[in-house]
C-alpha cells in the first residue's frame, strides 16, 4: 500500500503549538489535505492528533465525513463512525488493505510519524510550508532512530505565501 506522509508547517518545521493550536496553518493548506483524503478515501491519524481534530469545528470534519480513518494507539478509547483502531502502523495498514485502499494519507502526530518512518512504511513526503517561523511547538517527527533518504520530485507554489514540496522516499 501507498503511503503518503503530508504535513502543513511553519518553515521551521512546526505542525503545531505547544497547546496544539494551528492558527499559523492556512484553509488553502486544509484544502490540500481535503483533496488528498478524498482522492485516497482514507487516512490514519495517532490518538492525540485524532483527539485534537474532534475538538475543531464541525465544518472541518464534515469536509472528510466520508474518508475512512485509521488511528494507531495501544490504547483503547472511543471511536467516532468511520474509525477504525489499530495498535501499530503495519495493523494500519493491514486494515486499510483489507478494505481495498491502495493508497493512504498519514497526517500526524510526531509519534505515529515516527513509528512510520522507523518501520521504512512511508513512501511519499509532502510537505505545506505556510509563511511562518514558530519558536516553540509541536515538530513533524519525535526523536526516534530513523533515516529517510528522499528523492526530489517537485516544488509547486500554492499560493502567493505557500510552496508545497514533494518527495519519494528511497527504500
Amino acid at each position: 500500500m501507498k503511503t503518503t506522509l503530508f504535513m502543513a508547517m511553519s518553515l521551521n518545521g512546526i505542525v503545531a503549538r505547544e497547546n496544539n493550536d494551528e492558527d499559523f496553518i492556512s484553509d488553502d493548506s486544509w484544502e490540500t489535505f481535503v483533496k488528498l483524503t478524498r482522492k485516497t478515501g482514507c487516512l490514519i491519524w495517532g490518538r492525540k492528533t485524532f483527539e485534537v481534530v474532534k475538538t475543531w469545528d464541525k465544518n472541518y470534519l464534515d469536509q472528510i465525513k466520508e474518508v475512512r480513518k485509521v488511528i494507531v494507539s495501544n490504547q483503547k478509547f472511543e471511536l467516532d463512525t468511520g474509525c477504525e483502531l489499530a495498535n501499530s502502523p503495519q495493523g494500519a495498514l493491514e486494515i486499510l488493505e483489507k478494505m481495498g485502499y491502495k493508497e493512504v494519507i498519514l497526517c500526524g502526530g510526531a509519534i505515529n510519524n515516527s513509528s512510520f518512518a522507523k518501520d521504512n512504511l512511508i513512501d511519499e513526503i509532502i510537505f505545506n510550508i505556510e509563511p511562518v517561523l514558530i519558536g516553540k511547538g509541536l515538530p513533524i517527527f519525535s526523536p526516534q532512530d530513523f533515516d529517510l533518504k528522499l528523492e526530489f520530485m517537485e516544488t509547486k507554489k500554492l499560493t502567493d505565501n505557500i510552496v508545497q514540496l514533494r518527495y519519494k522516499v528511497i527504500k
